[in-house]
């Protein structure tokens, strides 16, 4: 195993475990929560206390067992562009390249560049040394990229670095699958609860679209979903978004579920607005599998329990581990094939 990438992971989790005691990283949640509204301090903690989980000794061990044993520093110059959905999203490739052995150029989103380099920070402080990152608002004079962005932006991004060896994302959203003849348990109720909401439901692994076999019956899930996830509607932008599309469809007579802070439609499609959920119901689980089978270039995960469909238990969703790459590319591998 390479002694300098335990080093620099181990100087990761460390850092972090800072978050609660340093003041800069106190400081640093407190001005990204009035940067970014949608940066609310849940929003920051659930990202913080994910990454710590991730992060956790026995799960560092297992990831850099896949890390190619690689003395020398590698010669190429890593550009990588983040996305700002989620706090802290961009560290997951940061963190790839760096026990990799890479100088990094680093594009932050806008709405996350103030906690990340924070992390970044007590990262160097830790290990004594310059993790050899340089923040640019373009990319410039790079060998690689690894860039993050909607389905606009990545026909800009197939275009300016289609030269260049990248990994390139666009949009991606995720998907539940409910069991048929099972009625879901009060902690399966929260957990998808958790799937749906968490981060207002802005990221590729939030679920946007939930498959539910005929019989399937709301009324137990509202209740119980209002006592964690009804306060949404005390986010400002939040609600905007809630009481826009709920107007839309309104306006347009078009058939919908109200529940107060989330709007349910009956549609077959993955992408879903803040505060609009859609369903499909199904008869055999045939049809989704040949949904899911027609459209998984699009989907990021799946959640799905008492189900022929393999998928992640419900509310974990947005807790990936290390090993659970984006578009399931394996950064690692991607990263140490060739320099």
């Amino acid at each position: 195993m390479n002694i300098t990438a335990v080093k620099i992971l181990n100087a990761f989790a460390d850092a972090l475990d800072q978050h609660n005691s340093n003041s800069e990283f106190i400081e640093a949640k407190h001005q990204a929560q009035i940067h970014n509204p949608w940066f609310t301090q849940e929003s920051i903690e659930n990202s913080l206390s994910g990454w710590l989980h991730a992060l956790k000794a026995d799960s560092r061990e297992k990831w850099l067992q896949a890390l190619p044993i690689s003395p020398e520093k590698k010669t190429q110059t890593l550009g990588i562009i983040g996305a700002g959905n989620i706090p802290c999203v961009i560290m997951h490739d940061v963190i790839s390249a760096c026990i990799s052995g890479y100088p990094l150029v680093l594009k932050l989103s806008s709405d996350d560049a103030i906690l990340p380099k924070i992390w970044l920070q007590l990262t160097e402080e830790i290990l004594s040394e310059s993790l050899n990152i340089t923040y640019a608002d373009q990319l410039k004079n790079v060998d690689r990229v690894i860039a993050t962005g909607s389905n606009n932006t990545h026909r800009y991004f197939e275009y300016y670095f289609r030269n260049k060896p990248n990994i390139l994302r666009k949009n991606r959203h995720s998907v539940a699958v409910l069991p048929q003849g099972e009625a879901l348990s009060e902690s399966q109720i929260m957990g998808l609860g958790s799937d749906i909401f968490a981060y207002f439901g802005m990221g590729c692994r939030n679920v946007t679209q939930v498959f539910l076999p005929r019989s399937f019956d709301f009324a137990r899930l509202f209740p119980l979903w209002e006592i964690k996830f009804g306060d949404l509607v005390n986010h400002h932008k939040y609600v905007n978004n809630y009481h826009y599309h709920k107007a839309l469809l309104l306006m347009n007579l078009d058939p919908h579920i109200d529940a107060g802070f989330v709007l349910f439609k009956e549609r077959n499609t993955l992408h879903a607005p803040v505060g609009l959920v859609n369903y499909t119901y199904y008869d055999a689980i045939e049809e989704v599998q040949a949904y899911l089978m027609e459209h998984q270039e699009e989907i990021q995960c799946i959640v799905s329990e008492g189900t022929e469909i393999i998928g992640l238990p419900f509310g974990t969703a947005q807790k990936p581990e290390l090993w659970d790459y984006a578009d399931g590319v394996d950064t690692l591998k991607w990263l140490n094939a060739t320099d």
